[in-house]
This record gives structure tokens, sequence and C-alpha cells, in this order.
């Protein structure tokens, strides 16, 4: 896990190369396009408008960070512009704040945003947690539909041939929480050998404890080895017997807050090679999976 300092940087990061991206095209914009003020001043305003959302991060993250406090962001020069952003002083702690955040270029205010109540989440402290509540975890094998051989402490993985099925409920973060991180550690089932390459899937059906190669339940059609989107949420190497992880917070992200239901994750090998073996959750305490989320309490 990162420090937690670290978390509330990278969410005002993400504005920021968001407003410098911006403010390059002007700057590019205007050697390539000298003589065509119509097409230079859209840019000036969409870097403007890029600059103020950077403003608005700013702001919260910067209250965020003081431990829920509110104050405003001076004029703060990025690229060929400036960010600002005004924040209503309040007594004591604050849990929500108005901001007012201004992007100008060469000088002049482009865009103004206006945000009300935004909710702070205090990022000078910080709570790890691993999740345990209702998580389940299955291998399905194309060669043994009916899961004969199956050992329940092992997960293993087979280049089209057998996922692992992993589930958690997301009752062990607090409602009022804000997701900083979320890590997924598996331990080898002995050793791994030469590796390869393991894709985290997002699964797009729901399935239980007597899911198949075939079908992911009983009372439902053929899935043939999993349903899930195509994009792999994380991957990582694997080898020996070294720990793997993945870090999965855009997939917790997602559940946490129902941007998209929780049906679980899919591992699977990305490439032809050798099978690989892990410990599953019914292995001892010390070597089951961990999904281990780091998050933030609301001020």
């Amino acid at each position: 896990m990162m420090p937690r300092r670290q978390h509330g940087a990278v969410l005002l990061m993400v504005a920021i190369v968001l407003a410098t991206v911006a403010a390059l095209a002007v700057s590019v914009n205007g050697l390539a396009s000298a003589d065509s003020r119509s097409t230079q001043g859209d840019y000036e305003v969409r870097a403007a408008a890029y600059l103020a959302d950077a403003g608005v991060a700013a702001a919260r993250w910067s209250n965020q960070v003081a431990a829920c406090t509110s104050k405003s962001i001076a004029a703060t020069p990025l690229g060929s512009g400036t960010f600002a952003a005004e924040v209503p002083t309040t007594k004591g702690t604050a849990k929500k704040i108005d901001i007012v955040a201004r992007g100008a270029v060469n000088g002049v205010t482009l865009r103004t945003l206006e945000r009300k109540q935004v909710t702070l989440n205090d990022l000078s402290k910080t709570e790890t947690v691993r999740l345990t509540k209702d998580a389940r975890d299955i291998t399905i094998d194309r060669t043994d539909d009916d899961d004969s051989d199956d050992d329940d402490e092992r997960l293993w993985l087979a280049f089209d041939s057998a996922h692992a099925l992993m589930y958690w409920a997301m009752s062990d973060i607090k409602k009022d929480a804000l997701v900083l991180s979320a890590k997924l550690t598996l331990t080898p089932y002995g050793s791994n050998g030469a590796g390869g390459t393991v894709a985290i899937q997002r699964l797009t059906t729901r399935w239980d404890d007597d899911a198949t190669w075939r079908r992911p339940r009983e009372d439902v059609a053929r899935w043939d080895g999993g349903t899930y989107i195509a994009q792999p949420a994380a991957t990582a190497a694997v080898a020996g017997i070294a720990t793997a992880e993945w870090d999965v917070t855009d997939l917790v992200n997602g559940w946490f807050s129902g941007q998209y239901p929780n049906y679980g994750m899919l591992l699977r090998l990305a490439n032809p090679g050798p099978s690989l073996r892990f410990h599953s959750l019914d292995a001892s305490s010390s070597r089951r999976p961990v999904l281990q989320v780091l998050m933030a309490r609301q001020c």
C-alpha cells in the first residue's frame, strides 16, 4: 500500500495531468495556428476548463489532507495558465465545503466552476480492512465439469481451460468511506515455476458454489468459462514461490460505489503456458487469499 498522503496526491494529480495536457495543447496550437484566433481561443477556453477542474480537485484534496479544514487555494501557475479556488471558511471541522474554482489563461479568467456541499474525507486518518464477509472462491475446469476432482484448498489456472472465480461482499467497508486503494494477494500452492501473466476480469454474471465451466449456477444457461468484461481490471506476473499481488482499486471502487453490480472476479492465465496454482479461502489463515482495502472515513 502507498503511504496515506500519497493517495490524496494521486487524486489531485489526475486533474493536474489533464490541465497540463490542455495547457500544452494551447501552446502547441499557438505555434501551429498563429493566424487562427478563433481556434486559439477555443483551445484556451478548453484549457481554462481543465484548470478550473484542477482547482476543484486541489481545494478538496488540500482540505482533506489537512484533516477536514476549509481553506482557499491561491492562484497556482500551471502550464500557460493558473487555477485558484475560493472556499468559505467554517468554524471547526468541515464536513462539506462549497468551492468556486477559476481557470485562467494568459492572465484572463475564462472558466469558473462552482461546486456546492462537496463531501470531505479525512485523509489524515485512514483505516485498513481485510474483507472477509460472504467471501467464496472456486475453480472452474473445462475438463472436469462435475468438479469431482476439486481440491477445496487450491485454486488453479490453465490457459483457456481452468479459471478461478472469487467474490467478496463490500459490507466490511464503512458506508461513509472513500476507497483509496485495494490489493488482492494470493499465495502459491507449491511453486509456480517459470510462471505466467494472470489477468483479473470483472464478472458480469452471478455465480454460486455449484458453478462449473459450462454454467455459473444450475438455474441458468451455459457461459463457457465465465462471462466477463474483456478489458482486464488488473494483471500481474506470477512465478516461483513468491506471493502475487494485483491492484484492484478501480474494481473495488466500482462495486462499493454501485457503479456496477458485484458479481466478483475471474482470474485467468492470459497466455499459453504451464498451469498455476494458489491457495484458496479454505486454506490456513496465513495462506488464504487476502483482499485488503485502504479507506478514509468522512469528516
